[in-house]
This record gives C-alpha cells, structure tokens and sequence, in this order.
C-alpha cells in the first residue's frame, strides 16, 4: 500500500481477511499470474505450516478452500492490472505493471 501510495498509482483495495478471494477469483488471478491456486499458497507461511499441508498432493480446488479459510496462508500482496498478475511484494514487477 504505502509503495502503490509513493508512486501515485490509483488502485483498489481488497481486504481479504474481511473478504476473503472465492475459488472462482483465485483461479482467476492463478491464470493472470501463469500459476495454480496451489502456487499462490505460501509455504513459508505460519498458517499453512500449522496446517500440515503437503503442497504436492492438493489440488486446487482444496487450495482454494484452504486460502478461502486462511487468507495469510497465500502469497501477498497481490497486484494485478487485470491483464497480468505479481505475486508477492516485488517493487520493479509492479513499477513494469503500473507504467
């Protein structure tokens, strides 16, 4: 936020632990980001770990109900232009995506 805010970038915000990402969108930005809903899982994430989930063996539908139960256990921030999708906080990612 304080990045998007820095750099003057109009953006909207989606509080995912008040509104957590349904299946549908997290296949969705999936897609926009050239990955499953399992690759948005975070595996250094406290919450996954304390959950024992073995990331090779679950499919993206129970991804999904895992980050719709868990929103820390994905990846964040998200930032998508609608188009393309970065995962993660990665500041020249997102300066290519707003220009």
């Amino acid at each position: 936020m304080a990045w998007l805010a820095e750099h003057e970038v109009e953006h909207d915000y989606r509080n995912i632990l008040k509104e957590p990402l349904a299946e549908e969108e997290l296949a969705h930005l999936a897609r926009l980001g050239k990955t499953t809903v399992v690759g948005l899982l975070n595996p250094k994430s406290t919450g996954l770990k304390a959950l024992e989930v073995d990331l090779n063996t679950i499919s993206d539908s129970e991804a999904a109900k895992i980050i719709f139960n868990n929103p820390k256990t994905m990846y964040r921030p998200l930032l998508t232009d609608g188009k393309n999708l970065v995962i993660g906080f990665k500041p020249d990612q997102f300066a290519d995506m707003v220009r």
